[in-house]
């Protein structure tokens, strides 16, 4: 064993005397990095030949001892290896969450006479297509590392040898997903399979994919088919697990995800290991760098740089030029545009003249109760109380909005433009929406399209010749946010709706520059959202916090952390589930006389929500409630003790002007806009997907509530009134609006 600066580790299998026979031997220990310090990786090399170890691995009678409690992060590794005749140095390297290989042991080894020669190695020109894009992310990832040592960590990666794990007899079973690839929705991969055992009876089935957020999947579910194949295997048709697990998008490639079973005798087995390549199709990713040709030729150039100082083969001339036209091609497809507009103008100054009666078409891409269409509603009913003006809405998809929009005294009609959207070529999404979509008009002046959801009434407004606002409340790349709602030869017609709108109108920086390569014509505009601080204060003075809790069946005594927003994967509930699993323990010890309870407002049936409810039931949650989307979203600002949101993607979320607006201390996650509205000193910020962070900040925002601090809270809210006052912003939106349909 060696301890030096907090590293602690012991190799306690290997071949006597590091004398390797012919064909694989095992290498087997514990490293501990220290409590600060989390291993995410392992590897060993022979000479020039990296292998990747099975790590982070139960060992029960170390863990406790090194951590102070049980795991995970677990201690143990395994290695399998093969040295080639005439190997004479082997070493070993652990990654930390920086991302960087650090060696922690090395001794010179033999192998046998008859032991196979060293392999060649892949040439680089196979490897290279994806080489450079990774590349590329790591360099955007980590500005200011030399594009050398970043080179060199893909390069070494591309060398190394994976090891998986299937099950040992008698267990028995398969891994299904993840396989070579792996997708990730938000921060979370799924895991699921089949796995029986002839002797001992299952108990539960847990996954890991990252050094510390273990997750128990649910099990025992039902599995017709493997019965049939093996109908003499005990439990077999009870056999199925599946879930999902916590993986960061920025975790280095590839990566591993354990599955471990416990049995009934209490002893825990790992089941699966499995290597895989981690795949963004939803939520945060390292970003590639903005395009540029130099920034292209300096990576692989830095590439063909490592190759040389690995020794690895380049391949022949033509195989490395195909490959690099590859990377170019998915390169220039997906990299975002240089920064064109580094500011943008903001509301129009007024014009002298009177403005005319405005008529409004605004199109909502939903009516549910969520944030962007509250939006809508209320920059609607601003235009519609103007003089002379009137206002009309359309919308895809129904929903109790339309109520809200009509007793406003605004007429809803939904209109079925599924045929366009569904259409699998630019001509025949065209004829299908002027089929679907044929509004009078002569009687509209400006057209108002709710989110880049609804660019189809922008393109719509432009065949017909009209003004139009595009109102984007998003944050992510049209490419990426459309690849499951849109047939892939539409993309451009969403880039298209950009350049064709009179102005395109963000309330968040953030946002406008995920989209700034479509500013073609300088017509992109920042305006401030708006909170009605009027509203809020007489809604506060005109209700008791403690009759509303009744109201909505909640304990008057519970201390309410409250999460508001519709229940999906990209406001992270599935992190706010798992930090109320993490902290249930602590919380009772903590405040014994006051339980404290995580609250999602905005639940609506699906599978996603199916999810939640399984994992609150597997673990025995009952801190946790859920409630349905509701249009008194105020009674829950009032009620809440502390409003936390876990969003992966926000633009500038309205539930976060309103809390602060009501005075609750904020936890929340510092994504896109928010960081723009509110700062460190005014809410407790946390990086999105990240549960114990999460968990951090809302036990820091517990401790100043029993204590009575609401110093946070008091400054989100000045803050918020001075910046994003109602009567301060419309104005400006309306005078955009005029300047639109004028013409101006």
């Amino acid at each position: 064993m060696s301890v030096a600066s907090g590293l602690q580790f012991a190799i306690e299998i290997h071949p006597p005397g590091w004398m390797f026979p012919a064909g694989k031997s095992w290498i087997g220990g514990w490293l501990f990095a220290g409590r600060d310090r989390l291993v995410t990786d392992l590897r060993a090399w022979i000479d020039g030949r990296a292998f990747l170890a099975i790590h982070g691995l139960p060992k029960p009678a170390l863990d406790p001892q090194l951590l102070g409690r049980a795991g995970p992060p677990y201690a143990g590794f395994v290695l399998l290896l093969e040295p080639h005749r005439g190997a004479s140095l082997l070493r070993l390297e652990y990654r930390d969450t920086t991302g960087g290989w650090t060696e922690f042991f090395r001794t010179p080894i033999r192998a046998a006479e008859d032991a196979p020669g060293c392999p060649p190695p892949r040439p680089l020109a196979a490897t290279l297509a994806d080489a450079v894009p990774a590349l590329l992310k790591l360099h955007a990832q980590r500005l200011g590392q030399p594009l050398d040592g970043l080179a060199d960590e893909i390069v070494s990666a591309t060398l190394a040898t994976p090891l998986d794990s299937l099950p040992v007899p008698p267990f028995q079973g398969a891994l299904e997903e993840p396989k070579e690839t792996g997708w990730l929705r938000y921060g979370r991969l799924s895991v699921n399979g089949w796995l029986a055992h002839r002797t001992a009876r299952i108990t539960r089935i847990t996954a890991l994919a990252d050094a510390v957020q273990e997750s128990t999947l649910r099990s025992g579910l039902p599995r017709p088919d493997i019965a049939e194949l093996f109908p003499d295997l005990p439990r077999v048709a009870q056999s199925e697990f599946r879930g999902h697990v916590d993986l960061p998008a920025t975790h280095s490639a590839p990566a591993l995800v354990k599955v471990f079973a416990e049995l009934d005798n209490g002893e825990k087995h790992l089941a699966f290991a499995q290597r895989f390549t981690p795949r963004v199709i939803a939520g945060a990713d390292s970003p590639l760098p903005p395009f540029s040709r130099r920034t292209f030729a300096r990576a692989a150039w830095a590439l063909l740089r490592s190759a040389r100082r690995h020794g690895l083969p380049r391949g022949s001339a033509g195989e490395l030029l195909a490959a690099l036209r590859h990377a170019w091609a998915a390169y220039r497809a997906e990299a975002p545009a240089p920064v064109r507009h580094r500011s943008v103008p903001g509301a129009p100054a007024p014009s002298g003249a009177t403005p005319r009666p405005l008529r409004a078409l605004v199109a909502t891409h939903n009516l549910n109760f969520e944030g962007a269409p509250w939006f809508i509603f209320e920059l609607a009913r601003y235009l519609a109380a103007q003089p002379g003006a009137s206002v009309r809405v359309i919308s895809p998809q129904d929903g109790p909005m339309r109520d809200v929009f009509e007793r406003a005294g605004m007429p809803v009609e939904v209109v079925d433009v599924s045929s366009a959207l569904t259409a699998e070529t630019p001509a025949a999404f065209h004829s299908a929406l002027a089929r679907a979509f044929r509004p009078d008009w002569s009687q509209i002046d400006l057209l108002v399209a709710n989110t880049m959801v609804a660019f189809w009434a922008v393109l719509a407004a432009r065949a017909a010749g009209k003004p139009s606002l595009l109102y984007v409340h998003e944050s992510s790349p049209v490419r990426r946010f459309f690849r499951p709602l849109l047939p892939a030869p539409l993309f451009p017609l969403v880039e298209d709706a950009f350049r064709a709108a009179t102005h395109v109108v963000f309330t968040a920086d953030s946002s406008r520059l995920v989209f700034d390569y479509l500013n073609a014509r300088d017509h992109f505009r920042l305006l401030p959202s708006w909170v009605d601080a009027a509203r809020v204060d007489a809604f506060a003075t005109a209700h008791v916090a403690a009759d509303l809790r009744r109201k909505h069946g909640l304990d008057p005594r519970a201390v309410l952390l409250v999460n508001i927003g519709s229940v999906c994967e990209r406001k992270g509930q599935h992190i706010y589930v798992r930090t109320a699993e993490l902290l249930r323990d602590e919380l009772r010890h903590t405040y014994p006389d006051r339980p404290v309870q995580f609250v999602m407002v905005g639940a609506r049936p699906g599978p996603y929500l199916d999810i939640l409810r399984s994992e609150v039931e597997l673990h025995g949650l009952d801190n946790v409630v859920f409630l349905p989307e509701t249009g008194e979203i105020f009674d829950f600002y009032l009620l809440a003790d502390v409003f936390v949101c876990t969003s992966f993607e926000e633009s500038f979320p309205r539930v976060l002007l309103e809390s602060a607006a009501f005075a609750r201390p904020i936890v929340s996650t510092n994504v896109n806009g928010i960081a723009e509205m509110l700062g460190a000193d005014e809410a407790w910020l946390t990086p999105p997907g990240d549960r114990y962070r999460l968990a951090e900040a809302i036990k820091l925002a517990l401790a100043a509530h029993f204590a009575g601090d609401r110093t946070k809270a008091a400054r989100a809210r000045e803050s918020v009134l001075r910046r994003y006052r109602q009567d301060a912003s419309l104005p400006g939106h309306l005078a955009l609006a005029q300047r639109a349909a004028a013409g101006d």
